[in-house]
């Protein structure tokens, strides 16, 4: 928009072309043409007359156009965003979840939905004045899978698999081996005494073809069923050797898991399989020396296994 200002002193005012004016009769009239446009102004006092014209350049507006329209991607994968423009500059934002931001066609890879905007100038032009369009990626959560604790059977023992997961309502378990289904969340394994070991994985998948993987190691002990126990270990938090707990084999549920020190003081109990003693009482590091541990658990054909001994504490 520009406003026309005639040199002159006449006293009426005709305009021409009238159609991108707001008042062809006024003296200072408002243009606002869409393209390049000569307008043309006569002036009357009494009955002078005279003439005169003046042209109008229209500077066009940058362009910007994202061709990727909104879309849905499942966590962890990228998508290619492609553009076009017209002008000398561009922008993108945000820019930490873009590889390649100084492209037309960035890879856009967001942890969470997010709109992405791309700014256009043209400095060039004479019409700096910004433009913007914007894409929507909405991004579908991570599915967790948990397929359970790696584990210890012994030939022919029925081990119910129990996976937890946050979504997803299809289920490929691989490689079937010793499976009652692939296709199931908790399938049952059963193997014999011709495995050692073997890791089974769980893929999660929903309807939009978003999944979630995890592994399970399952081990065949080819003894009877067991409780094992370490005779030492040391809680000095490196990450190794840090917890006292038994190994059960063959061992369906366990009935406790306790702990004494030399006068008979419980210092740690337990039924649930997996867990094991830190080392602490009440908050409480207990001191280097010796520890009497009782276990006692139900193997698959419901016989009692039953052991006791005594662990060493390392610090």
């Amino acid at each position: 928009m520009i406003t026309l200002r005639p040199n002159t002193i006449a006293s009426s005012f005709a305009w021409t072309p009238a159609a991108s004016l707001n008042d062809p009769t006024t003296r200072n009239p408002l243009a606002k043409p869409l393209t390049n446009t000569t307008y043309t102004v006569t002036g009357n006092l009494g009955r002078c007359q005279a003439t005169d014209q003046i042209t109008v350049r229209v500077a066009p507006y940058p362009r910007v156009d994202i061709l990727t329209r909104d879309t849905v991607i499942c966590y962890g994968t990228r998508i290619q965003l492609n553009s076009s423009f017209t002008g000398t500059e561009y922008r993108w934002s945000p820019t930490n979840s873009l590889f390649n931001t100084a492209s037309l066609n960035p890879l856009a890879g967001p942890s969470q939905t997010t709109v992405y905007t791309l700014s256009v100038r043209d400095t060039l032009s004479g019409c700096p004045k910004t433009v913007t369009d914007s894409i929507r990626i909405n991004v579908i959560p991570i599915i967790q899978v948990n397929a359970g604790r790696d584990t210890t059977i012994v030939p022919d023992q029925p081990l119910q698999l129990q996976a937890i997961i946050s979504s997803g309502n299809q289920y490929s378990w691989s490689p079937g081996l010793g499976l009652s289904s692939t296709t199931i969340l908790d399938p049952v394994v059963l193997l014999g005494d011709d495995v050692d070991s073997i890791i089974y994985r769980l893929r999660v998948s929903d309807q939009g073809g978003c999944y979630g993987e995890d592994d399970i190691k399952v081990r065949v002990y080819k003894g009877k069923p067991d409780i094992l126990v370490p005779s030492a270990f040391t809680p000095n938090a490196d990450g190794t050797n840090d917890i006292f707990r038994p190994i059960t084999i063959g061992i369906t549920q366990l009935q406790y898991f306790r702990i004494y020190n030399r006068w008979g003081q419980l210092l740690y109990s337990t039924s649930e399989q997996g867990k094991g003693w830190d080392g602490s009482y009440s908050g409480l590091k207990q001191a280097s020396g010796t520890y009497v541990y009782m276990v006692q658990g139900t193997d698959f054909a419901g016989k009692t296994v039953f052991r006791k001994g005594t662990v060493v504490l390392i610090r």
